[in-house]
């Protein structure tokens, strides 16, 4: 045997063989497969994500009043968002907004943005410990977006 038919091309020296490349074609129409139907099926666009915002809360202890200011982030559609105290939403309890006794959607006119204030007066006066949350409501899902807790030096306490 010479040593340069060990050497010389041959059918069998290919870089890749046909397995491997059949491997390769099944598992890139699988991948192409899979996004395609993502597409089609629309699963890419029932994700939703609640609004990112900054609040800041301030308590007026001789007023007994809540200041909610929107310190900046996105919009906030207020016709799906809730303020609760204490897990109750405001307009079922005997807290006013903005002065007067309204729903959060129209102390703000349907949208809160950054800079926006909303002032809460619980008619009752504020207790300590009382939590303030505000909740976008959307379908079967609620996000807590920003809350506050009453702090211990409230006048009621």
């Amino acid at each position: 045997m010479k040593l340069t038919k060990l050497f010389s091309d041959s059918d069998d020296s290919r870089a890749v063989s046909p397995v491997i490349g059949v491997i390769l074609m099944v598992a890139i129409t699988v991948i192409l497969a899979a996004v395609i139907g993502t597409f089609v099926l629309g699963l890419g666009d029932s994700v939703e994500s609640a609004p990112q915002a900054s609040f800041n809360f301030d308590f007026d202890s001789s007023n007994d009043n809540v200041t909610l200011t929107h310190r900046g982030g996105d919009n906030i559609n207020t016709n799906n968002t809730e303020v609760r105290i204490n897990g109750t939403a405001v307009d079922e309890t005997n807290v006013d907004l903005g002065g007067s006794s309204q729903t959060f959607a129209n102390a703000t006119d349907g949208t809160l943005r950054a800079g926006g204030t909303v002032e809460l007066t619980d008619n009752s006066g504020f207790q300590k410990g009382d939590e303030i949350s505000i909740v976008t409501v959307g379908g079967d899902r609620q996000n807590i977006i920003g809350s506050f807790e009453v702090p211990r030096d409230s006048s009621s306490a």
